[in-house]
């Protein structure tokens, strides 16, 4: 048997779904932005050149100390939301001019982050205290919070329900809390808690599929994947990864 088709053999011999997700490390940010522009270089006649990741422009952001976490993006305003955790702040960056334009102050260690370009409607999730506080993205005004137990974190979009999708609680290392479960909770367009599902222990990344209801959940305490299945609020398998600190996610969609 020649080694290409043991090879093939092999890697069919894999779960094709558990091949659909890849684990990528990634390192803390500190408090200035670095923007890139990836370059593709021509492809050669013996194969394809790597993608070339190369920096455009430094945005330094005075005044706000420590780690920066999760960012989203206004495409048609073209402005970056940054949540600064341990400033306590949500940056709102103006990418035309390359200028800090508005902060959020006095936010309880904001994690997560999204825009809803649809509603213009800004959730921001705080690990401090588990509020998720839904803001307008024009004037800035709290139109609603949610709160859970605690360690609000990642935030997703749900094309299904137009809600968003956030991870809470649960046993997390870095927070020293070694027991405890955590969840994804459902908050509609409007900013209302509309479901919850409970996760082993605190969820980290995690996405969802587009042509079904399945959403992929990294819990690196228990160095799994959990899948659920969004429609009906139930773990459909449990997968056990070898890698440590399985936090960032990005899912191939084939």
């Amino acid at each position: 048997m020649s080694l290409v088709s043991r090879h093939k053999r092999e890697r069919m011999k894999m779960n094709r779904e558990q091949r659909l997700v890849k684990l990528l490390l990634a390192t803390p940010i500190s408090a200035s932005l670095v923007f890139g522009m990836l370059h593709f270089a021509s492809t050669r006649v013996d194969g394809q050149e790597p993608q070339v990741l190369s920096v455009q422009t430094h945005i330094p952001l005075a005044g706000v100390k420590g780690r920066i976490d999760h960012f989203s993006v206004d495409v048609k305003g073209q402005r970056l939301f940054v949540a600064a955790v341990e400033n306590h702040t949500l940056e709102v960056i103006d990418l035309k001019s390359g200028q800090r334009v508005h902060t959020i102050a006095d936010l309880a260690e904001p994690q997560g982050v999204f825009y809803d370009a649809s509603t213009s409607h800004l959730f921001v999730a705080c690990g401090l205290d588990g509020v998720t506080k839904i803001f307008d993205g024009a004037s800035f005004q709290v139109l609603a919070t949610v709160k859970f137990p605690d360690d609000a974190d990642n935030i997703r979009y749900d094309s299904r329900s137009k809600g968003v999708i956030v991870g809470y609680a649960g046993a997390k290392q870095l927070r020293k809390r070694e027991e405890g479960t955590g969840g994804l909770g459902f908050i509609d367009s409007d900013g209302k808690k509309t479901g919850d599902i409970v996760i082993d222990a605190h969820p980290e990344s995690f996405q969802l599929e587009k042509s079904g209801s399945r959403i992929f959940v990294n819990v690196p305490e228990k160095k799994e994947i959990e899948v659920i299945d969004a429609a009906k609020h139930s773990v459909l398998a449990r997968w056990p990864v070898s890698a440590e600190d399985n936090f960032p996610m990005a899912l191939e969609r084939t």
